[in-house]
């Protein structure tokens, strides 16, 4: 529970928050098993929000399989990245502190989800666009902690999650549009 200490920490934009965070390989690889959750918070976030007309069954798995998909990726590209600039040995400490902080970030979004639903669409609007501004500084912060990197280079690898994300949102809605035909 240390390293969910360090990840709400982090949040609150304390430096330290990154020292309750375990940095060894076997801590990265326990926390890999945060992915499950996470793409539990995705799912129920895809169902709060599925369009009008769109079955949940062909797109709820095809949400999590992308997901599943975009965080691997991601990991993989950011692990590559780190190898190549000799950084390699903070990968264990950035994959620990990018699934515990995915989990406070995940949990938040859902409550803001939950809070925008039920708000009028300027209102909701606002929360989401503090929301998603709040998550970028976040990652940020905690990419910077993690790395031991400047703000420059952090700016990069969230701009890169971000990317991902944006260039594969759309794919599971389109998948279940084309089986409709």
């Amino acid at each position: 529970m240390s390293a969910l200490t360090g990840a709400l920490r982090l949040a609150a934009l304390d430096k330290r928050g990154i020292t309750l965070i375990d940095p060894s390989p076997l801590a990265a690889w326990r926390s890999l098993v945060l992915l499950v959750p996470l793409l539990l918070i995705g799912a129920i976030a895809d169902l709060a929000t599925l369009p009008e007309g769109i079955a949940p069954i062909p797109y709820l798995p095809l949400g999590v399989a992308v997901s599943a998909m975009q965080m691997t990726g991601y990991l993989l590209v950011v692990s590559r990245i780190l190898e190549t600039t000799g950084r390699d040995d903070r990968f264990a400490i950035f994959v620990s502190t990018y699934a515990w902080c995915s989990i406070v970030s995940s949990t938040v979004a859902l409550v803001v989800l939950a809070v925008s639903l039920n708000a009028s669409e300027p209102v909701a609007n606002g929360i989401g666009l503090g929301f998603f501004m709040w998550n970028l500084y976040y990652g940020w912060f905690a990419v910077r902690s993690a790395l031991g990197c400047s703000g420059a280079v952090a700016a990069g690898f969230v701009a890169l999650e971000f990317l991902t994300v944006l260039a594969t949102y759309a794919l599971p809605l389109q998948l279940v549009l084309a089986a409709q035909g």
